[in-house]
């Protein structure tokens, strides 16, 4: 899928005048979902390594997330030795643990938290052969080895300032069609443990972390991505879309006039509310995520911090098929304290959620978040563990890397969860005595046929823009 901190970057960059290419690899061979070594033969490491040769950069960039720092290291090291051009490296992961990162030779320069303002402030300093030592958000190795940490910078206050995201990068390759990802705003303002949210928000005390875009903004890129790529649909990645009754009111009858396209995006049990729900329907949507996480209320209150009850999140969705929206639920499995017993409560809540799709995850501790160092101090979490996971290891579809003694139950409740939410009503009996058996084969084959039902709609577009987007990617990388 496309990228859209790096689509920002890119066009914040060529705003400066700077040349921008992008190097891209699919993850044929690990998406999170699935790892399957041999489709990476499809997109090498080394046609990865020619096209860098091609452009010829000054600098290279990655940004990266906790679950693909394994994969963007491992071809850090392939280009610093074959092009031996500075590397810097951003995003999440690195804003999260930067100790850990810094000390990567292939790694020259990080950049914590906001990456626009540095980044160009950086190629001004080598362009000019200044001393980039101090610039603020990054962190910095000297000639000696020696390591510049520099101080953050406050978050990026107007963000109608920005230039509207470069999809250009990333259409080249195929990935943008039929379906356009945007997002309207940055930062969230819930407190939930095991969001990034939770870690990224303590950075910047006494500052909005939750700015948005102005209506007649956001409509100025739809208009221009509407006229250039065509698509047929929106999808809206903002945590809060539905966050503004206000914004959605104005939002409304401009975006109906000027874009009059389908859309997805993301509401929670408190957002979904009578007047946000027929705003976003009236404007064209037609389906959101809801993040219900656990069907127990004493994790989602005491472990998670997300104060709803169960009575809440039901009749959040009977609004949502009320207004005739697709809904897909989204749960977490494998919660520090969490019992089989309160694995079950997940399925039999989400059954009376009557969700189209659903989305099932494995809890994943990312670095520095609350739940996290929550784990690591009371014994939920190792430090080998936590050390792995430091260097990219696991997946929130795959792993579960606490020490849990209900492993087995984790893996078989995360495998069924969406297709039990589809089966028809003669097969549940039979699915719920797999749950009662020792995890193995048959709760792995299932979770291969549960993939497609986490979000039908979005899988569908994929499986359809694959093969374009395999054959672009070819191309471009052996051209």
């Amino acid at each position: 899928a496309e990228h859209i901190g790096v689509e920002h970057l890119s066009s914040y960059l060529k705003s400066k005048g700077h040349q921008v290419d992008l190097i891209f690899d699919p993850g044929l061979g690990n998406n999170f979902f699935l790892n399957l070594p041999f489709l990476n033969k499809f997109i090498s490491d080394e046609l990865l390594v020619k096209r860098a040769r091609k452009f010829n950069p000054d600098i290279i960039a990655f940004s990266c997330i906790t679950n693909s720092y394994s994969v963007i290291k491992k071809v850090a090291k392939k280009l610093k030795k074959a092009l031996n051009v500075p590397i810097i490296i951003g995003g999440i992961h690195p804003t999260s643990v930067p100790e850990d990162v810094i000390k990567e030779d292939c790694f020259d320069i990080l950049c914590v938290g906001e990456g626009e303002e540095a980044f160009a402030e950086l190629l001004e300093g080598m362009e000019k052969k200044q001393d980039i030592g101090a610039i603020k958000n990054l962190w910095v190795k000297d000639k000696n080895g020696e390591i510049h940490k520099n101080e953050l910078r406050p978050l990026l206050k107007d963000l109608d300032k920005m230039p509207f995201a470069d999809k250009s990068i990333f259409y080249q390759y195929g990935v943008i069609n039929s379906r356009i990802m945007v997002m309207t705003g940055r930062g969230c303002p819930f407190q939930c443990t095991f969001c990034v949210n939770s870690f990224k928000k303590g950075l910047y005390p006494g500052q909005s972390y939750l700015r948005r875009r102005s209506v007649d903004n956001v409509i100025e890129e739809l208009i221009a991505l509407k006229n250039k790529y065509k698509p047929k649909a929106f999808r809206f990645e903002d945590d809060t879309f539905t966050y503004d009754l206000n914004w959605l009111k104005e939002f409304r009858p401009k975006y109906l006039k000027s874009i009059n396209l389908p859309f997805h995006c993301y509401v929670t049990p408190s957002t979904a509310a009578d007047g946000i729900l027929e705003e976003i329907k009236l404007a064209g949507c037609q389906s959101v995520s809801m993040g219900v996480q656990s069907g127990d209320q004493q994790i989602r209150t005491k472990i998670l911090k997300r104060h709803h009850t169960d009575e809440d999140i039901i009749a959040a969705a009977e609004r949502i098929k009320k207004y005739k929206l697709k809904l897909i639920s989204e749960f977490i499995f494998g919660f520090p304290t969490e019992t089989p017993k309160e694995m079950w409560k997940s399925l039999e809540l989400n059954g009376k959620l009557k969700a189209y799709n659903t989305a099932s995850f494995i809890f994943y501790p990312f670095p520095k978040t609350e739940l996290a160092e929550y784990c690591l101090k009371n014994g939920y979490l190792s430090e080998e563990k936590y050390e792995l996971i430091k260097q990219g290891y696991g997946s929130y579809h795959l792993t579960c890397l606490l020490e849990h003694p209900y492993e087995d139950d984790v893996y078989k409740f995360n495998s069924i969860l969406p297709v039990y939410n589809k089966a028809p009503k003669i097969l549940k009996p039979f699915l719920r005595k797999i749950l009662k058996m020792k995890y193995g084969i048959i709760h792995k084959f299932i979770y291969l046929f549960s993939i497609p039902l986490i979000d039908f709609d979005e899988f569908l577009i994929r499986i359809i823009d694959m093969p374009k987007m395999i054959i672009k990617t070819r191309k471009i990388l052996n051209s």
